[in-house]
């Protein structure tokens, strides 16, 4: 045995007494090595210090367990004592000041924060606020509520003379410590003096605001420390995807952040949660003790029979990120990171796809590009100026940012300008010589427009929706995603779009796509790209004809808008 618990469980992983995931291993393997570091020395005491408080004084709140001590697994004694034990060798700081734990559901993340902030309320120095923060205010209560408890279950640690709770905060009469609550509902989130913040459940977030805020309120600190604890969600291109494509990037050393210290407890693939039990460990460190492996034999056994279940099981039970419940794709085939540069499509045939709206909803118009036997999609978002705050709430979708990165067009007033959109195809033509030789078009509401874009040269196709004119069209983007040849240039509200769509099937097999659960989940871009699709179906043979032709010849579309 030995006190420092970072390389104890690492012997442990390396004798294969514990199993993890390539992605913890990688992290570990690269922690090891920074311990012959020069720059940076391992202090075991601040990690000890932690551990020994909440083992002596902290119990559990909740059955099976309800009130017996608090005896962390060696994973979280590994990560405390990782997290607070590297320091700089020449100022005696400490190196990491934001951790990100990716732990399955059911293995006692909530009482391991609750710990975590209790130590810090009772160890740290005077007048200092530890923050319990969340996506919502209920969430982040129920994470304020185990504090409580936990504090409330010790005799010593409930004396008044060192710790109260009102209906505000906990607090010490003594050292003037705070814990807060705080979520992105809260009204006002500055103002506060955090040394610790704890945000939990951030899978549901779909900015970063809760986090910016305490990061602000840190911004004196020498020794400032978040940490950031969650399972898999489903929201897509919210604050734990950016996240986590940061934290695998460092795993990966892509780049080097060195205050950031991941620990994600993940699988490497789905299929070895089928064929070896063994494997469930890799995201499920405290299986077999806190987490029990009964309950996910249980979850398996339902899941092969309900969907919805596989879902909520692989992503909350597995750490895979997932789509919705009852979604058309799963994660894996909506992202496709690829990237393109505008020029690199430039003067080239095209197929335009636009999904048309009322009010509530997004109007899109893409162009689908074929080059090398891969599908480029250009696309661009209308939206009415005077819905969009409302909007950005309803739908918990970041509009302001894509607004700012100019992947929004803003129209004035309550109303889309569909002339707008035959602007936009007009510089597409102008600018990059990029040239629809057919529109896809929902002829509902489109009267006064399509009539605008054929006078500008445009030739413009009926599409229909509904279940026979789509369904072919939709099952051949759906293939074309899962085998990534179709490079939506990763824009997160095609990529938002695309994992909120739901496929409708009939008796006979066909799909239609529709929303997901909610009349808040967009899928406008998906719509336009399967519009788009549909007129490619219609004229497949001329279209590859077009491109053949241009190619032989070497003749470039000119940039001149049609009449």
């Amino acid at each position: 045995m030995t006190d420092n618990y970072l390389i104890e469980y690492y012997q442990e992983i390396e004798k294969g007494n514990i199993i993890v995931g390539k992605e913890l291993k990688d992290q570990l393997d690269f922690l090891i090595s920074e311990l012959s570091n020069p720059r940076f020395v391992f202090d075991t005491k601040p990690g000890l210090h932690r551990i020994k408080f909440i083992e002596t004084f902290c119990k559990h709140t909740k059955s099976p367990f309800n009130g017996q001590p608090f005896i962390l697994e060696l994973w979280e004694k590994a990560l405390l004592q990782t997290a607070y034990g590297f320091k700089y060798k020449d100022t005696g700081l400490r190196r990491f000041n934001e951790v990100i734990l990716l732990v399955a559901r059911k293995n006692g993340k909530t009482t391991f924060i609750a710990g975590i902030d209790l130590a810090e309320f009772f160890l740290s120095s005077g007048g200092t606020d530890i923050i319990c923060a969340s996506n919502t205010n209920d969430q982040a209560s129920i994470l304020f509520e185990e504090i409580n408890n936990m504090r409330e279950g010790s005799k010593t640690l409930r004396n008044e003379k060192y710790s109260k709770k009102n209906i505000f905060y906990i607090y010490s009469p003594k050292t003037k410590n705070k814990i807060r609550k705080l979520s992105a509902q809260s009204r006002n989130k500055d103002g506060f003096n955090i040394e610790v913040g704890c945000i939990d459940e951030v899978h549901e977030m779909t900015d970063s605001k809760v986090y910016d805020a305490i990061k602000q309120s840190q911004s004196t600190k020498l020794e400032p420390l978040i940490f950031i604890i969650t399972t898999e969600g489903v929201v897509t291109q919210g604050f734990l995807d950016s996240k986590l494509s940061y934290a695998r990037k460092l795993i990966k050393r892509e780049i080097e952040d060195e205050h950031i210290l991941p620990w994600l407890y993940t699988q490497d693939s789905v299929e070895e949660i089928y064929q070896d039990k063994k494997t469930w460990q890799k995201s499920n460190p405290s299986l077999g003790t806190v987490k029990l492996p009964s309950y996910l034999d249980d979850m398996m056994n339902k899941s092969k029979h309900d969907h919805a279940m596989k879902v909520t099981m692989l992503c909350k039970d597995f750490n895979i990120k997932q789509t919705d419940q009852g979604a058309w794709l799963e994660f894996k085939d909506v992202v496709n990171t690829e990237t393109f540069k505008v020029k690199e499509i430039s003067d080239s045939y095209a197929i335009g796809g636009v999904d048309l709206s009322n009010t509530t909803d997004l109007t899109v118009a893409l162009l689908l590009v074929i080059k090398n036997g891969k599908k480029y999609v250009l696309s661009q978002y209308f939206m009415p100026a005077d819905v969009l705050e409302k909007r950005k709430e309803e739908d918990n979708a970041p509009y302001d940012i894509w607004l700012a990165k100019g992947m929004i067009t803003v129209t004035p007033g309550s109303q889309n300008d569909f002339s707008l959109v035959t602007q936009w195809f007009i510089k597409m033509i102008r600018e990059h010589g990029i040239r629809p030789l057919w529109i896809g078009y929902d002829p509902w509401n489109s009267l006064y427009w399509v009539k605008e874009m054929e006078d500008a040269g445009f030739t413009l196709e009926k599409v229909r929706q509904g279940i026979y004119s789509l369904s072919e069209p939709m099952k051949q983007l759906e293939a074309d995603l899962k085998n990534k040849l179709v490079n939506y240039n990763n824009h997160p509200m095609m990529k938002w779009n695309l994992a909120n769509t739901q496929a409708k099937v009939d008796i006979n097999g066909n799909i239609q796509p529709s929303k997901l659960g909610s009349k808040f989940k967009r899928i406008d871009g998906a719509v336009a790209l399967i519009i788009a699709y549909a007129v490619l179906n219609r004229y497949k043979s001329e279209y590859e004809g077009m491109i053949r032709w241009v190619s032989l010849i070497f003749l470039k579309p000119k940039r001149k808008v049609v009449g």
